[in-house]
């Protein structure tokens, strides 16, 4: 081993006591710690010191085994070694300041003015202290004990651990060395400038707890089978295993022979023991053969030569003489000195006052004290024994010595329980029950696991605890004290907590009658002792048990045992405590039987008891029994609340709500009413019930808002408006039920449900014919009356099928709607949607629609194909013929939802349906996009030209420009008929530019030499654009324009050109070449610039009807901006393609401009030269702006127009 830096002398060295680790401290002031057994480096910690090295010798051969090299001399070496280990370090003389040692498993070194503790593992620093120095050599010394002795130039100083300083040695002259002896007692200095070391007393330097000599356990060299068989009393066989032992020896053993004779002194073989010890004494005297030979000694009555043998121990092994004293005051004891061996120890205590091991032992002589005095009846001397006992046993906290108990045969385990037990045997026998109680107590609480965790000692608890709880009070408990009074209501308390103990005790073998029995000279009460009993039973689980003792109790009472008023009191709390518990297991009749043998007590309050049985009885379903208690309890106390709330519970299980939520209402009142305080502040975990009745109101209201105004009540077959409707609610037993159920919270989910299920309806969609029963006919009859009549039976026939289905309410649009009122029905047209749902008609297409459940009738009544199931919507055979029927997918057909979200897939959803009425073709669409239009019949197209017209200026969705055909009365860029929109997706719309396209396309225009700036400005004037609007029946239409060329006629069609288009065809009917000017327009803004249409948030429908639904379609949607927000993907493509934001933007708009798209055909209105009309074509003029060049940039930043279309 070696450090890694040259010129760094090894100036200390130290192994670790277990011989694993070695440190070493170089003149560099680095620590490094190696592993002794690899000689690897583990660490190393840089310090402010010098250090040391050393060779590595076999003790046995006496022949150097390793060297440890480090390039320079060694200094000094040390370790602390242990038995018979070969391996050491030679010394050698010290002559720099430094010191490296380990201490309580740290590295502990030293330098010039410091002292460093390191954690071994780590090489941290734990600990660390100054010295005050003189710029003078010291080195420092361990010691186990807790000090370090520390030398400088000339002068010793010892420390503690806790860094104090406890003394100074002045010596003259250079110290170089100093040690201290094997007892601590002296310390030798060395040095250089005195012929010889000095050595002199640290008695007055050193900490007082290491200058005392302690006692030492003996070493007992004996295996360890025979050891384990003397340590727990197994004596024959421990002689046996030492007797093998000794004979398979091929040389007397003198640790066998001295243990032997030992165990045989303790087996009382005294002859054969003195033997053992005198041969072991010959081979080579020992303290164990000593210690077995003076116990000889005392069983043969030798007492003199006992301690004779003692005194020639001491004068051989001097250096243990502390050992040797507490020896000899044992034999003394042994000897029946026990006066004579207590004062030994007090000598001992004297002379080491801190070794609690001397108060045990001599708390042990105290305790053999007090069992002879017991012996001969002299109880009071006994008493002050055992006190003395337990006093020196509070100065205790360590062990005895195995040896002592080896030698002596004295049993530590448990000493001061066993001292207490004896104490409480001496004071009840000189009739001091209480104090003997109180320390039986004290034993119990101090050392309650010890004392269960052994079966004798609980017995004797039990049996101790009996004795006294039977025993008379003595005179000598009941003494005056200070206040002039006897302490008996103390004694009393003393003998409760006894019977506790015993009960405990008692309970946990015996059944509870068995209890009882043993306790009938108990001088305790008998309600008392069922007390304790009860309690225990219930604290321990077996409430079965204690319900039988407490039922057993009651009885005795009720037969007339006697008892004090608090006694009774106790019972009375206890059923009434009971009772709860008791009914959350369902023993409602323990409760019931409880609080009736209470109430036979006649208490003077017995509203708890008659409480708690009516909610037994209530449990049990016996509620007539349980409002007679209620009314008892309110009879008692008219201003209580708690009688109101068990009339409440009884009056709600039996079903009378109504009554129920007047009982409710009252105990609310009582509640917010009490002049208590605590009850008044109760009011806050009830529910006021007319607050539930208020939330239910709000909630049938918001469930109804979106029903329609009139709907037909099943039941008695009479239409009803929106307060007939909500005020049937309250007339049903469920309105009542939910009052007085709501209790603590108002629950509104389950409000909501209820209300929600009350006033579910069903829609009948039918095909008008004939003579159907109107509004004004069925108002002011029952439905149920009308006259026969094939449209009047159908009506009949759809409100008993609704009926028995269980709906409540049925709707149908021929007797629902007041048509004479406008606004009603106008209502009923935009709401219709919302509220249900047939094959080609646009009306029934909305309601087919809007309803989540449909069921499908033959014109007998009969379900169509016998298909009994809830909903036919879920019958793929159904919806696949609505599918053949209506063009509309089965997606489409469950999914769409009111609102303006897909609004030109809903148009071409439409565009097939068929109506009556031109109008209808509009209004039946209301509904659909949740819309209001009046409504004027005669208008014409007219309608629908007013609906787009809306709904464009709603939404800015342009889409609805995108048709072919002709134009509409309303404006001219509006169709005359909604036919026009079955194509999807529009074929006018360019789609959209996967983004790997799109970024080929706009690194083809960086690259180009497009004008940026001219690009910019196109950019901003497209973005600039306000969206469409209408103001009256006039467009404000975004563009750009492209004014159209040299016409000429062909066949069927019409060609022109443009500069920034290039050739034109447009194929029309009208002839083009009467007009003067013609443009063609490109409106699709919201395309170029990629952003989304303006959408609209529905109000007043509910929640779960604007919720974003999948496509309607099958077919693709219309193309258009993705899910992920233009910025952020923008954003992302400009980065890759290191540009700018807004660059980026320009340039994809450039990219967009460069697709076909479906152009609009403009001409100047007549008259009007600041407003257009469009011209009719019969298929989409599809154009594109040829070449991106900088000519055609300036034409496209000028063509940016918002036009006036009429």
């Amino acid at each position: 081993m070696e450090t890694d830096r040259d010129g760094w002398q090894v100036l200390c060295l130290a192994v670790s006591k277990n011989g694993k680790w070695i440190a070493a401290g170089t003149f560099g002031g680095v620590v490094i710690l190696w592993n002794a057994a690899t000689y690897n480096k583990v660490w190393e910690h840089r310090l402010d010191s010098k250090q040391v090295r050393a060779t590595v010798w076999n003790v046995t051969e006496g022949k150097q085994t390793q060297t440890l090299p480090h390039k320079k001399w060694v200094i000094a070496g040390r370790r602390e070694t242990e038995s018979r280990r070969p391996l050491f370090l030679n010394p050698v003389t010290l002559e720099y300041n430094n010191g490296l040692f380990w201490f309580n498993g740290y590295l502990v070194v030293v330098s010039d003015d410091k002292i460093k503790q390191l954690d071994a593992s780590t090489g941290s620093t734990t600990s660390e202290w100054s010295f005050p120095g003189d710029g003078k050599s010291y080195i420092a010394i361990p010691k186990r004990d807790g000090f370090i002795a520390r030398s400088s130039k000339s002068a010793v100083t010892i420390w503690d651990t806790t860094h104090s300083q406890h003394g100074c040695i002045e010596h003259p002259g250079h110290i170089t060395a100093l040690a201290l002896s094997p007892d601590d007692r002296c310390i030798a200095i060395g040095g250089k400038c005195v012929s010889h070391s000095t050595c002199l007393s640290n008695q007055d330097s050193l900490p007082f707890c290491s200058l005392h000599p302690t006692f030492r356990e003996l070493d007992i060299q004996i295996n360890h089978s025979a050891l384990d068989a003397w340590k727990h009393g197994h004596l024959e066989h421990s002689d046996e295993l030492l007797t093998t032992a000794i004979c398979q020896s091929q040389i007397p053993n003198h640790d066998l022979l001295a243990a032997r004779a030992l165990v045989r002194a303790r087996l009382k073989h005294w002859d054969e023991a003195l033997v053992d010890a005198i041969t072991a004494i010959d081979i080579r005297p020992s303290i164990i053969a000593y210690i077995a030979k003076s116990v000889a000694h005392v069983g043969k009555g030798e007492r003199d030569t006992a301690y004779r043998t003692c005194d020639i121990a001491f004068e051989h092994f001097h250096s243990t003489h502390v050992t040797l004293l507490l020896v000899k005051a044992i034999i003394v004891s042994l000897a029946g000195g026990l006066h004579d061996a207590i004062s030994r120890m007090d000598d001992l205590i004297a002379t080491v006052p801190f070794n609690s091991v001397f108060y045990t032992i001599q708390a042990y002589m105290y305790f053999l004290q007090g069992n002879r005095y017991m012996e001969s009846n002299n109880y009071e001397t006994a008493i002050h024994a055992f006190e003395d006992a337990r006093t020196r046993l509070r100065h205790c906290r360590n062990r005895p010595p195995l040896m002592v108990s080896l030698m002596s045969g004295w049993k530590f385990d448990d000493l001061r329980i066993t001292v207490l037990r004896r104490l409480c045997e001496a004071l009840y026998a000189v009739g001091l029950q209480k104090d003997a109680s109180e320390d039986h107590l004290e034993m119990i609480n101090t050392f309650e696991k010890d004392v269960y965790a052994s079966e004798p000692i609980t017995k004797w608890v039990s049996e101790f605890a009996q004795q006294c709880l039977c025993a008379p009070k003595s005179n000598g408990d009941a003494v005056p004290t200070a206040t002039g009074e006897t302490n008996s209501a103390t004694l009393d308390a003393i003998l409760a907590q006894l019977l506790r103990e015993w009960a405990k005790v008692k309970l946990a073998h015996d059944s509870w009658k068995d209890a009882l029995l043993s306790a009938v000279n108990f001088v305790v009460s008998r309600v008392t002792i069922y007390r304790v009993i009860c309690e225990h039973l219930e604290s321990i689980g077996r409430t079965t048990d204690a319900s039988e003792c407490f039922r057993q109790l009651v009885f005795e009472l009720t037969q007339g045992e006697s008892s004090s008023d608090d006694q009774v009191e106790w019972v009375l709390g206890k059923l009434e405590s009971l009772g709860d518990p008791a009914m959350s297991i369902e023993r409602h009749d323990d409760v019931i039987f409880r609080c009736s043998d209470a109430l036979s007590l006649s208490p003077a309050t017995p509203q708890d008891l008659l409480i708690q049985r009516s909610k037994a009885y209530v449990a049990k379903g016996l509620l007539q029994e349980a409002l007679n208690d209620a009314n008892k309890v309110i009879e008692l106390e008219p201003s209580s609340p708690w009688g109101y709330e068990r009339k409440h519970a009884a009056l709600h299980k039996a079903g009378d709500y109504r009554n129920a939520t007047i009982a409710l209402e009252k105990m609310f009142s009582r509640i917010s009413q009490s002049s208590d305080p605590e009850i008044r502040v109760l009011h806050r975990q009830y529910v006021n019930p007319g607050d539930t009745r208020s939330t239910i109101r709000r909630t049938i209201q918001d469930v109804i808002r979106d029903s329609p105004r009139v709907l037909i009540d099943t039941i008695s077959g009479r239409l009803c408006d929106k307060s007939e409707q909500a005020a049937s609610f309250e007339s049903l037993p469920i309105f009542n039920q939910m009052v007085s159920s709501m209790t603590t919270h108002i629950d509104n989910v389950s409000i909501k449900r209820d209300v929600t299920e009350f006033y579910r309806y069903a829609m009948f969609s039918h095909r008008w014919e004939g003579k159907e029963p109107l509004f004004e006919q069925v108002i002011c009859i029952v439905v149920y009356d009308l006259d026969d009549f094939p449209t009047h039976d159908k009506l009949k026939m759809f409100c008993k099928i609704v009926q028995d289905a269980g709906l409540r309410w049925a709707w149908s649009d021929t007797c629902c709607i007041n048509k004479v009122d406008h606004l009603v029905l106008q209502e009923a047209l935009v709401a219709m949607f919302k509220w249900s749902v047939w094959n080609t008609r646009a009306w029934t297409f909305q309601e087919y629609h809007a309803s989540k459940v449909v069921r499908f009738y033959t014109k007998d009544w009969t379900l169509y194909t016998n298909l009994d199931i809830p909903n036919h919507k879920e019958s793929p055979e159904i919806i696949s013929e609505m599918e053949e029927a209506t063009g509309v997918s089965a997606q489409a057909l469950m999914a769409l939802r009111p609102g303006l979200d897909d609004i030109r897939e809903k148009l071409c959803l439409a565009s097939t349906r068929q109506t009556t009425f031109v109008e209808d073709a509009a209004y039946s669409l209301l509904g659909i996009f949740s819309m209001s239009l009046p409504v004027v019949y005669g208008e014409g197209d007219r309608a629908l030209g007013r609906l787009l017209a809306q709904l464009l200026t709603s939404s800015g969705d342009t889409s609805i420009l995108a048709w072919n055909g002709n134009p509409g009365s309303f404006n001219n860029c509006l169709p005359i008929e909604i036919t026009v929109f079955n194509q999807l997706p529009p074929s006018h719309i360019p789609p959209v530019l996967a983004s790997s396209e799109m970024e080929k396309i706009v690194d083809k225009l960086r690259a180009s030499s497009l004008n940026l700036a001219l690009v910019a400005s196109l950019y901003d004037r497209l973005n600039e654009l306000p969206v469409v609007s209408f103001s009256g029946q006039r467009m404000k239409l975004p563009s750009l324009i492209f004014q159209l060329e040299g016409i000429t006629a062909t066949q069927n069609a019409f060609r022109a050109h443009n500069d920034v288009l290039g050739a034109v065809e447009i194929r029309t009917k009208e002839d083009l070449s009467r007009f003067n000017l013609l443009y063609l327009v490109h409106p699709w803004i919201d395309f170029l610039l990629n952003r989304q249409a303006v959408k609209s948030v529905l109000e007043g429908i509910p929640e779960e009807s604007t919720v974003v639904q999948p496509s309607s379609l099958d077919k693709p949607s219309n193309p258009g901006p993705s899910s992920i927000t233009t910025e952020t993907r923008t954003d992302s493509f400009a980065s890759r393609l290191g540009l700018s934001f807004d660059e980026t933007q320009s340039l994809q708009t450039i990219a967009r401009l460069g697709q076909s798209f479906g152009a609009l055909l403009l001409t100047p209105n007549p008259g009007k030269v600041s407003a257009y009309r469009r011209a009719a074509a019969e298929t989409p003029i599809r154009v594109k702006v040829e070449e991106i060049a900088q000519a055609a940039l300036s034409k496209l930043v000028s063509s940016v127009r918002v036009l006036d279309v009429l």
